[in-house]
């Protein structure tokens, strides 16, 4: 009987790392997609979780299995991964947010195609850059701080160890603001330059009422926007690296504040 306690511990012990596991895959870039078959990331969940499982022994009381208390911890564990992934998934949202403004910007409103990845329909210049960014992340080895932070997430919050605090939300609520800030700041170039050539085009417009305006705004909005999203790649590339960098920071602290008793 004893025997068979130890076992069935052990045994919800790992489908607890399971369920941790797969709410932080799923905010992966291109693996936590639609694109990748269910039964890929299933797949990789399962590896990961071999890789972290035997690190990890809950000490699991005797009632848990009942049905109220099971479903509340492994709801507990898979919010818990969810929000680690909430945070990166933030971070590919800041790419999303600038090449938006900037498509919008360049007169690419409505250009738009279906995104393979999230199922919605997105703009051209926000689909390129979110692909770029994509393969950033995975260049400066983003993939292992997530690792990192999933494997630091049972060191500080073990199974059923989750303390979930008003301030948790405050951080929420300053990852979404830092997101939109960001996302802003990085579309900032076109939209002054764009706004310069609107200007230019006004003041063209009323001196030469004869001069299409909208003939020739297209095209030059177009190509100038062009060049300078070009230019900008690598300064958009360094910004997106310090962002990753500091992303492991940003997981660490809200670990250690659903750890926290």
């Amino acid at each position: 009987m004893a025997k068979f306690e130890i076992g069935l511990q052990e045994f919800w012990g790992f489908a607890l790392v399971i369920v941790r596991t797969g709410g932080i895959l799923s905010a992966f870039p291109i693996i936590g997609g639609r694109l990748v078959p269910m039964k890929i990331r299933a797949a990789m969940v399962m590896a990961v979780a071999l890789v972290f499982g035997p690190l990890v022994s809950p000490t699991l009381h005797p009632d848990w299995l009942e049905p109220l208390k099971l479903t509340v911890g492994l709801a507990t564990e898979l919010f818990i991964g969810l929000f680690l992934g909430f945070a990166t998934r933030c971070l590919m949202a800041v790419i999303e947010i600038a090449g938006s403004i900037m498509g919008f910007q360049m007169g690419f409103g409505l250009a738009v195609q279906l995104d393979p990845v999230t199922q919605v329909e997105v703009p051209v210049l926000g689909s390129f850059l979110v692909i770029v960014a994509s393969l950033l992340f995975f260049v400066v080895d983003g993939h292992h701080l997530l690792l990192l932070a999933l494997g630091s997430s049972f060191a500080l919050i073990p199974p059923l160890g989750a303390q979930f605090h008003p301030p948790l939300l405050v951080d929420a609520v300053e990852i979404l603001q830092r997101t939109f800030d960001l996302g802003v700041k990085l579309a900032l170039p076109l939209i002054a330059v764009t706004f310069l050539i609107y200007l230019v085009l006004g003041i063209l417009g009323r001196v030469m009422p004869q001069m299409n305006v909208l003939f020739l705004g297209f095209p030059l909005t177009i190509s100038v926007g062009l060049l300078v999203v070009g230019f900008g790649l690598p300064l958009f590339a360094s910004l997106f690296q310090h962002s990753i960098l500091e992303l492991e920071g940003v997981l660490i602290g809200m670990l250690e504040e659903m750890g926290r008793g």
